[in-house]
């Protein structure tokens, strides 16, 4: 098993755990927005550099499609209950915005522009 799978299956029994945890306490909203701020956190800790060169690349373009495309890999591992598989969309989108306040990211779009500015 190589240390990325493994890293997959504890993340994943973390977030499951937690969400089990979540889903027992007597409030179910607040458990609910407890587990989506854990998935919008994994799918964000789960892009990798070229997933967020790619988003920058095309988050002034206001491709979505792009967007969606990194986060369906990510999406899959992240999911804590069925449920937000039907509230993907809206999990997506706390994601992006979680990711465009990043300092590092802001730095990728900052040199995509500079580079599309220079007509490159």
């Amino acid at each position: 098993m190589t240390i990325k799978r493994w890293v997959r299956w504890v993340l994943g029994a973390a977030l499951v755990g937690a969400g089990v945890v979540a889903w027992l306490s007597p409030n179910y909203e607040e458990a609910q927005a407890a587990t989506d701020r854990q998935t919008v956190d994994c799918m964000v800790k789960q892009l990798t550099q070229d997933d967020k060169r790619s988003i920058a690349q095309f988050a002034d373009t206001n491709d979505f499609n792009a967007l969606w495309h990194a986060y369906d890999r990510v999406f899959a591992d992240c999911t804590v209950r069925g449920d937000q598989r039907d509230r993907k969309s809206e999990l997506v989108t706390s994601a992006w915005r979680v990711l465009s306040t990043d300092r590092e990211f802001m730095h990728l779009r900052e040199a995509d522009a500079a580079h599309a500015a220079l007509g490159h």
